[in-house]
């Protein structure tokens, strides 16, 4: 019989047996995904604060992670850049991490989006215990020896990966899964200085992340233009507009249709330079795009989210910060076959003015210009 001492699983057949002690979380998704999933970490560090607890993630969205000071160590993957390789170099950088994985001697892995790549890097891992969705009617499912089966109608993403960890943590009350993002003295600092050259202190500052990951999420660039314009002559704001090197050729057709000019900052900062300005912004207006979390998890901006109708219940903004406009409903929000020109459709029904309204709601304590 194999000795599953080491597994999480199996405290719950055989007493006294050592808890683990080795935890991997596989979080390969895109940067608002990662952003959601941080309340994972910080519960399961809660449940072990003696354990070992390591997150694998992709790309730049490490950059989110960092500073946590409940992560042991972030392991890191690039797949865009990887891509570029050879496939000679690829499969040396695949068997360099697996063994990296294996010689970590994790006692579970739990995958969190449980892909095709991830799934299969659970598996290799020799972890004991390996928790992922159960998505068996895709084989990958095999790979996991305790799939979990998750019910993603009307939950937010959030409350569908708690499913994963509450085996081997209990039950957990979903008001205490509150985002967290770490940024150091000096990274705040930065931010202030970034933001140093426009205007002053005294002055209301409203970021405007007018881009998304996809064409169908992002509200016209016009009518951005339009209400930086508003919320510059409502309230005397300084507008900056914020986004990455892909989106900086909408910011600067928006910076050009507006008739007072922004700080673009879009394509100039670093992600983790992007989460200290928004901490220190008084407002955040944005499309369902990844930054848009990050907002929210920096806790000091309001942050007012642009929906069309499919991501109202499973990406909602999670926390006070957080304020979602919509034209939709949740019974309008769906997982598969999304129905991508009826959202965008959707999205477009919100008007300047709608913005304006909640703006005036949230921020009921902003004094108008005279």
């Amino acid at each position: 019989m194999a000795d599953n001492s080491r597994g999480i699983a199996s405290q719950f057949f055989l007493p006294n047996l050592v808890l683990p002690t080795r935890i991997l979380i596989i979080a390969i998704r895109a940067i608002g995904d990662i952003v959601l999933i941080t309340p994972l970490i910080s519960l399961l560090k809660k449940q072990y604060p003696s354990g070992y607890l390591a997150v694998l993630a992709d790309g730049s969205t490490v950059e989110a992670l960092k500073h946590n000071p409940h992560i042991d160590r972030i392991i890191s993957i690039n797949r865009f850049e990887s891509k570029k390789q050879s496939w000679w170099k690829r499969g040396t950088l695949w068997l360099h991490l697996v063994a990296d994985l294996r010689n970590e001697r994790f006692d579970v892995v739990v995958d969190v989006f449980s892909g095709s790549r991830s799934a299969i890097l659970t598996y290799l891992s020799g972890a004991t215990d390996r928790y992922g969705e159960d998505s068996r009617n895709h084989g990958r499912g095999y790979l996991y020896n305790h799939p979990i089966k998750i019910c993603r109608d009307g939950r937010h993403l959030i409350e569908q990966k708690m499913d994963l960890i509450q085996p081997f943590i209990g039950q957990v009350e979903i008001r205490d899964a509150v985002l967290e993002l770490y940024l150091t003295d000096q990274e705040r600092y930065q931010g202030q200085k970034i933001l140093s050259g426009i205007g002053n202190e005294t002055k209301k500052r409203i970021g405007l992340i007018p881009s998304a990951g996809s064409k169908w999420r992002v509200w016209p660039s016009e009518r951005f233009a339009e209400l930086g314009d508003a919320l510059g002559e409502i309230y005397g704001a300084d507008i900056i507009l914020l986004g990455g090197g892909d989106d900086v050729s909408i910011c600067q057709q928006i910076g050009a249709l507006m008739r007072t000019k922004p700080l673009d900052l879009s394509g100039k900062i670093t992600l983790r330079e992007l989460m200290a300005v928004l901490a220190k912004l008084d407002l955040v207006i944005a499309n369902v795009t990844g930054p848009m979390h990050l907002a929210v998890a920096v806790s000091q901006p309001k942050v007012i989210g642009l929906y069309g109708a499919a991501d109202t219940v499973q990406y909602a903004p999670w926390g006070a910060q957080g304020i979602m406009l919509t034209k939709g409903t949740p019974q309008d929000a769906y997982w598969d076959k999304v129905n991508y020109q009826k959202d965008y459709d959707m999205l477009c029904k919100i008007t300047v003015a709608d913005v304006l309204h909640t703006v005036r709601a949230v921020m009921s304590d902003w004094r108008v210009c005279p």
